[in-house]
């Protein structure tokens, strides 16, 4: 019987086939049923974890060898909870309250389906621990990293759990206080571009023979790595920007980056002054060119990209593989987020406040204090204005 008071099947491993099965106990928990049910349930694990002994005394095993599907009993507990929504029911009850962004929905949604096909049913009040460490442990043989089992697999069950709890559609969140521990990533360089690399990159993008590339990308080549340069924008805000979000406000020329254009990472629009270099080499006409539309990429083009799977992301990938192509290949530095580390570098060394620098790259404010208030265009472009040029 387990903790909990229902049943379950353990089987102690020989010491010799321990370090091939990974385990000392092989368990299988039944839930809270019936004697006489358990006994039935308990026949074909115990048969499954026999033939999984076996296996091992013939050498190494190969592959996981998954559990197998325990069926619903028409118990007491089971008919209590009869109307009780399943997993993917409070999934889906958790993306109409919550409506995050259509990326984070196409992650997620693999996971629940990967947790149900690994518990052989959908029933979240039969989950337990157990059920999520042995989970989190499959994964782990199954070659997924530690850092992705956290951040992604763990993660999300524990975010949909947390809110079927506070919903009352569970008693408790099962995965709460299950983690993975990771090593400290190595990491011999800074995340940052060296001058060097933003040189690269930058002389590249001038180049006017970019080969056989669709206008619109030979405009993404030409324009973002500019525009990330003086602004720290990340490139997914900036390849989805449409001509209309560069306008002049107030005597300035600025970029509007905004959830309207798509997703924006903290949902929120800002404002962001155009270096004055950006205003010499001509992108306000560029973007006027475009009008309503995209800049940088052809929704005709495309071949019916979802939201989870956007156009302008695309555009990102395909920028990354170009600077990855032009030398700008360190692993321990990111081909399109590089930028963001090398404008925060370039702005402390221009002498830009902590808060404006924030602002003008959409991170959250630091205090309750720092979110009062807009920012006025004026000030914005003064301190953009402080930034040196890329003289190449």
């Amino acid at each position: 019987m387990s903790s909990d008071g229902g049943f379950e099947v353990r089987i102690v491993v020989p010491a010799t086939l321990r370090t091939t099965i990974g385990k000392t106990n092989l368990t299988r928990r039944l839930g809270r049923v019936s004697k006489s049910d358990a006994n039935r349930l308990a026949a074909p694990v115990i048969q499954h974890f026999r033939d999984l002994i076996e296996r091992a005394k013939a050498g190494p095993l190969d592959e996981p060898f998954p559990l197998p599907a325990i069926a619903s009993v028409p118990s007491k507990a089971v008919r209590r909870h009869a109307s009780s929504p399943n997993l993917m029911a409070i999934f889906e009850g958790y993306l109409r309250e919550r409506q995050p962004s259509p990326a984070t929905i196409k992650r997620w949604r693999p996971v629940i389906t990967h947790l149900v096909e690994y518990l052989g049913h959908d029933e979240p009040r039969r989950i337990s621990a157990d059920d999520i460490i042995g989970w989190k442990e499959a994964l782990a043989r199954q070659g997924v990293s530690g850092r992705t089992i956290r951040e992604v697999y763990l993660a999300s069950v524990k975010v949909v759990l947390a809110w079927g709890v506070e919903n009352r559609k569970l008693d408790a969140n099962p995965a709460a206080g299950v983690s993975v521990r990771v090593p400290k990533r190595h990491r011999p360089r800074g995340p940052s571009f060296t001058s060097a690399e933003a040189r690269t990159i930058l002389s590249a993008s001038l180049c006017r023979d970019h080969g056989k590339i669709s206008p619109e990308h030979a405009l993404a080549r030409r324009w973002i790595p500019w525009i990330c340069a003086y602004t720290g924008a990340r490139v997914g805000e900036i390849a989805q920007m449409r001509g209309c979000d560069i306008a002049e406000v107030e005597g300035f020329w600025v970029m509007r980056i905004t959830p309207e254009a798509g997703s924006t990472k903290s949902g929120q629009a800002r404002m962001v002054p155009l270096h004055p270099h950006l205003v010499e080499q001509g992108l306000p006409r560029i973007a006027q060119k475009a009008g309503e539309g995209p800049i940088f990429f052809d929704p005709a083009r495309g071949r019916g990209g979802s939201a989870g799977n956007a156009h302008y992301r695309k555009v990102g990938e395909r920028l990354a593989a170009w600077v990855r192509d032009l030398g700008v290949d360190d692993p321990h530095v990111q081909p399109n987020h590089g930028w963001r580390h090398l404008f925060k570098t370039v702005a402390r060394r221009a002498g830009i406040a902590p808060e404006v620098r924030d602002a003008l790259q959409g991170h959250a404010p630091r205090s309750v204090g720092e979110s009062y208030g807009d920012w006025p265009v004026d000030v914005l472009a003064a301190a953009v204005g402080t930034l040196p040029r890329y003289d190449l």
